[in-house]
């Protein structure tokens, strides 16, 4: 199947309906964040992100604790 063609004006009413689409997306979403209590955004990333860190550091130090040590073989 071929891709379809887009003239120039076709195109850029394209990206303009996208570009509007994701406009309110990301209005709906700023509101529900809003609604939720959410007042700064940044800071509910922050929060996000040291979660996820500490998440991942919980998860080393378990599957090192899992793993035995293996003597190291010494080149003869």
């Amino acid at each position: 199947m071929a891709d379809p063609v887009l003239t120039l004006d076709q195109a850029m009413v394209a990206l303009k309906t996208e570009n509007q689409a994701l406009a309110d997306q990301l209005r709906q979403a700023r509101c529900d964040l809003h609604r939720l209590g959410v007042a700064d955004q940044n800071r509910v990333l922050v929060y996000a992100a040291c979660t996820g860190a500490v998440g991942v550091l919980v998860g080393v130090a378990i599957g090192m604790s899992l793993v035995s040590p293996r003597p190291v073989a010494r080149p003869k």
